[in-house]
């Protein structure tokens, strides 16, 4: 027996970088998570977060509908991006640097937050629809900066 040949078309620098930059977009405009879903992979999806540890979407889904609910004015900035591409898929190293603010009833102000986060993505392309997607998402490093609140 032949093993399957896979019709994947290796992914490219600049696809990645577009999926990278795409995510850190919607995730300052908390679009609704229909739009956010196609870039992350299925069952297979798991994201190490410094609060939690999410498998699949299903657990994203509750994730995204609590952060969009309690942080707001973010700002996601790119520091680092290094790509590395294989024959299957793109291990992603990046340092992005958050922003926002969160307000707890009944308080008169809200709460700056800032932090650089360093990360290490898996990205494949989707054999549904050819686009790239995040399959692990694994935030290594979650730095405060001077001043900022705790979350």
């Amino acid at each position: 027996m032949h093993s399957p040949i896979s019709k994947l078309v290796p992914l490219t620098e600049a696809e990645v970088r577009q999926l990278v930059d795409t995510w850190y977009a919607l995730l300052d405009v908390h679009p609704p998570v229909a739009e956010t879903l196609p870039l992350l992979a299925d069952e297979n999806l798991t994201m190490q977060l410094p609060e939690t540890t999410l498998h699949g979407q299903a657990d994203f889904l509750q994730w995204y509908e609590d952060v969009t609910h309690k942080f707001f004015n973010e700002i996601h900035t790119l520091k680092e991006v290094d790509i590395s591409l294989q024959a299957d898929h793109a291990e992603v190293q990046l340092i992005v640097n958050w922003q926002a603010h969160t307000w707890q009833a009944p308080a008169a102000k809200s709460q700056w937050i800032g932090f650089d986060a360093t990360q290490r993505w898996l990205v494949e392309r989707s054999e549904q629809t050819q686009q790239p997607i995040i399959v692990t998402y694994n935030v290594e490093k979650f730095i405060p900066m001077p001043g900022s609140s705790g979350i």
